[in-house]
């Protein structure tokens, strides 16, 4: 159901919001590493390497669906907060016409580029055919991936974490169930983790949406109202072709890291792919805390509370050192163990890369998570063009000092962590200075004059 942020402890609002969204996006998390798992411990070490290695590629495609659904989750949270419901449907119809189109064009062109995109990275023979059928899979369930996140993504933006979450931990469990099927009992290798994906992904799009047109009043749509606005078009893609093309320049980094973890081989593809496994269950509760920040930010800035909007930072800032300190402690112990779960336990080389790695990165986090919080707050109210800015720069720091610790300075594996760290110190001193300048002020969709605090 609907949540009013404009009310309450600040702190309170955007914890109890940001754990049902946590929980969700853990789920979300299990797709890939369920099927990481899965193919590590049946199919082997190349297999592994092979979805591993195209995850960069698919993550190109899909950044576009997630800066345009980010920009759309803008505009509602915003129009919501100004209590502009007739408006809010129209926003909705005309978020989801938009999305599907997009979706079948980019997934379409996601078949066409697959096999190019991984010879270019210089994946290594022994896993190039399993990394291109797993990614022309997954392209073909494209549509699914991209409304799952439009439905979660406009029902986060009122307010309701919760049911996103619910059907989200349905579709992940058939997730589990059919990946083991598929490879355990019917040997289907990475094509049967890949078709389990797509068809959970599909089954949570039909939970969100049979939800939003039976229970979420404000959503409800009638036969007629299915309209087309091209104002609201114009003001989606305002917001969202920003965070689309930060999203596609992250993504293109990846595809360079891709290449230099490529440049040291299977064993290292390996070994960074089960740390991003890993990583991204350890920094999703950074993100989350710093969506939600986003969301509480772009309805207090709709109602014209600036004061409170920015406290929220505040909040924010506190719970993300706290998790932080937590996990640079528990992380390097438990490194070993935990790639142990992919099948690894064998394989000292890829256990000593993938410790090390872990290890370093959990030492920096707390950069992680301030720049997220910064970020999201600025993108929550408005100004998402700023947040492209602050991506790029990040970009032009983490790829050319990545390139000079790999080929010049020759560090070895470690500088692709090192390159990465330096990326998000980047980032938190650019959106620092941004936030201190007060720059952000009057980027919002919704503009209220002289309202109560």
């Amino acid at each position: 159901m609907a949540k009013d942020f404009t009310k309450g402890n600040p702190m309170k609002v955007i914890f109890t919001f940001a754990v049902p969204m946590l929980i969700g996006n853990i789920f979300q998390q299990l797709y890939s590493t369920v099927d990481s798992i899965i193919v590590g411990n049946f199919e082997g070490k190349n297999a592994l390497a092979a979805i591993s290695g195209s995850a960069s590629v698919q993550f190109l495609i899909l950044a576009i669906a997630f800066g345009f659904t980010a920009g759309m989750s803008v505009v509602i949270s915003q129009v919501y907060g100004a209590r502009d419901y007739k408006k809010l449907k129209r926003v909705m119809s005309t978020g989801i016409l938009f999305i599907i189109g997009l979706s079948v064009v980019l997934g379409v062109t996601g078949i066409v580029i697959a096999g190019p995109l991984l010879r270019l990275l210089g994946t290594p023979a022994e896993i190039m055919n399993n990394a291109q059928l797993y990614l022309r899979i997954m392209f073909i369930g494209m549509p699914a991936a991209f409304l799952y996140n439009y439905f979660a993504s406009i029902l986060r933006a009122i307010g309701d974490s919760r049911s996103p979450l619910y059907f989200l931990i349905i579709s992940s469990l058939t997730n589990i169930v059919l990946d083991y099927a598929f490879v355990a009992f019917l040997g289907w290798g990475v094509m049967g983790v890949a078709v389990a994906t797509v068809m959970s992904q599909i089954l949570s799009d039909v939970l969100c949406f049979v939800y939003i047109n039976r229970k979420v009043d404000v959503y409800k749509l009638k036969r007629e109202e299915y309209v087309f606005d091209r104002d609201i078009l114009r003001a989606i893609v305002n917001y969202g072709l920003p965070a689309a093309i930060q999203q596609s320049i992250v993504s293109v980094s990846m595809l360079f890291v891709q290449s230099f973890v490529n440049f040291f081989g299977a064993d290292m593809m390996a070994a960074f792919g089960v740390s991003n496994r890993i990583e991204g269950f350890v920094t999703m509760p950074m993100m989350n805390l710093a969506m939600a920040l986003s969301t509480f930010a772009g309805q207090n800035i709709g109602a014209g509370r600036e004061k409170r909007a920015i406290s929220g930072i505040r909040a924010t800032m506190i719970m993300q050192a706290v998790f932080c300190g937590v996990m640079a402690f528990v992380l390097p112990a438990a490194s070993v163990s935990l790639i142990d779960l992919f099948g690894l336990a064998d394989d000292p080389s890829v256990i000593q890369l993938g410790t090390m790695g872990i290890s370093f990165a959990a030492k920096f986090y707390i950069l992680f998570a301030l720049f997220q919080t910064l970020n999201q707050f600025h993108r929550g109210v408005g100004d998402t063009k700023f947040s492209l800015v602050a991506s790029i720069f990040m970009i032009m720091v983490r790829i050319p000092m990545t390139y000079v610790l790999v080929h010049i300075v020759q560090l070895g594996e470690i500088s692709v962590w090192m390159g990465m760290v330096s990326g998000w110190m980047a980032s938190l001193l650019i959106n620092t200075l941004r936030f201190l300048s007060g720059k952000w002020r009057g980027k919002a969709y919704v503009q209220l004059e002289n309202a109560e605090e």
